[in-house]
């Protein structure tokens, strides 16, 4: 059944797909922040993982810094077991600074610098923190539809994410690697 939800989304973020940007000149540092709803799957490339749901939300507040956006996330899988009969369903929050490498007509392409609270990887109940960076490409099926409004703002995202610190020692590469993919659903603001 999970494979079931996580394929349809993935479709639907391949057929929908978006990501907002404040349009108008604001003056400050913040700018007016974006709020998305990015369901999607999340792929670790540990040895034996599993595919998951991933229910993440984000706030997107664009600087005056050019290309640069400060984010705040949160994110759980509300469907992954945790190995002992439960539900690994424990949130994380990921923030810090995404920078605009390449912003195209139909798409774009990021780097983050993020930190992340979250759920230890030793499978306690305890939190920790850990430093990543990532990749996030866009492919921005609004504007490829010609979409009205708040919906030309839609994108299907793959983020592939590098756990640099955080984990115990001894964790291999591969197990610190993540690949996160999806629809990016504005939420606000709806634009007219």
């Amino acid at each position: 059944m999970k494979l079931i939800l996580v394929t349809l989304l993935v479709t639907a973020g391949l057929t929908l797909g978006g990501t907002s940007r404040a349009t108008a000149q604001e003056e400050g540092f913040f700018h007016s922040p974006v709020f998305v709803a990015q369901p999607g799957s999340v792929h670790p490339f540990s040895t034996g993982a599993s595919t998951e749901f991933n229910a993440r939300f984000v706030t997107a507040i664009p600087l005056s810094i050019d290309r640069t956006t400060l984010v705040g996330i949160i994110q759980w899988t509300p469907f992954a077991d945790n190995g002992a009969g439960g539900k690994a369903n424990s949130p994380a929050f990921v923030y810090g600074p995404v920078v605009n490498l390449l912003n195209e007509k139909y798409w774009s392409f990021d780097v983050d610098g993020l930190f992340a609270y979250g759920p230890a990887a030793t499978g306690n109940s305890d939190y920790t923190h850990k430093f990543l960076l990532e990749g996030d490409f866009s492919l921005k099926l609004g504007s490829m539809m010609n979409a009205k409004s708040q919906w030309s703002s839609l994108s299907a995202y793959a983020m592939f994410a590098y756990v640099v610190s955080g984990l115990p020692s001894g964790v291999q590469s591969r197990d610190r690697m993540v690949l996160l993919s999806g629809l990016s659903l504005p939420l606000a603001p709806w634009k007219k």
